[in-house]
């Protein structure tokens, strides 16, 4: 199965909604899917439309300053960052280099924390919006088509009995794990945190999956649902 390289991805955004919401920065690491060894990596600011009307023309969301103080952005900067489609052509070449067949079924498998509800839905956007859009399928054809890992979700399995645990927030994490709290909500140093914690859960699967019986594992006739 680990024929297929990881992408470690995240955004930062300039509002809450998925579907409208204006890109400012998108980073990523290149994991290997054998040894999880990082391969390369990405990031850069992104110039979003700062004229509300004009966003809103474009039906899109305006940039929120509540946003930019979460994210230690600020409007001037922005301003001065490359274009969506140019950000948007590197990325894309950069996630392609790791599809080392360039088939389909060998692109490489998005990796983030929440990416389910907020990230890959943007991935989508964009793919439909600058080309990478498989049109018969309705769906993206950057990254696998069958395979995705949230980790939120991932985290949310191995702790939902723990009644200690009140929160799997990334920030809730990184206190748990003892990560820096420093530069975060930037998405190149989201993405490094991210990493790391999935290459950790990963790495603690890999070895309890060695110790888990799972031929046959029913053939006793006893489950748990009947």
């Amino acid at each position: 199965m680990a024929n297929r390289d990881y992408i470690v991805f995240d955004f930062e955004t300039g509002s809450r909604n998925p579907h409208r919401t204006q890109p400012t920065q998108i980073a990523a690491i290149a994991l290997d899917g054998r040894n999880l060894a990082v391969k390369g990596s990405f990031n850069s600011e992104i110039k979003p439309i700062l004229d509300d009307e004009k966003a809103l023309e474009a039906g899109l969301d305006p940039i929120e300053d509540g946003a930019l103080k979460v994210t230690g952005k600020n409007r001037k900067d922005l301003a001065k960052a490359p274009a969506l489609k140019s950000v948007w052509n590197k990325f894309t070449k950069f996630v392609d280099q790791y599809n080392w067949k360039g088939e389909p079924f060998f692109a490489p498998i998005p990796v983030g924390y929440n990416i389910i509800g907020f990230d890959m839905p943007i991935i989508n956007r964009l793919c439909e919006q600058f080309g990478q859009w498989d049109k018969s399928r309705s769906q993206q054809k950057l990254f696998s088509k069958v395979y995705k890992v949230d980790l939120m979700d991932n985290i949310f399995m191995w702790t939902e009995g723990d009644p200690s645990v009140r929160s799997i927030s990334m920030d809730s994490l990184r206190e748990r794990m003892g990560l820096s709290s420093e530069n975060a909500h930037d998405a190149l140093q989201d993405v490094k945190d991210t990493a790391n914690i999935f290459i950790k859960m990963l790495k603690t699967h890999r070895a309890v999956y060695q110790e888990i019986e799972f031929e046959k594992a029913f053939a006793n006739g006893r489950t748990y649902v009947s």
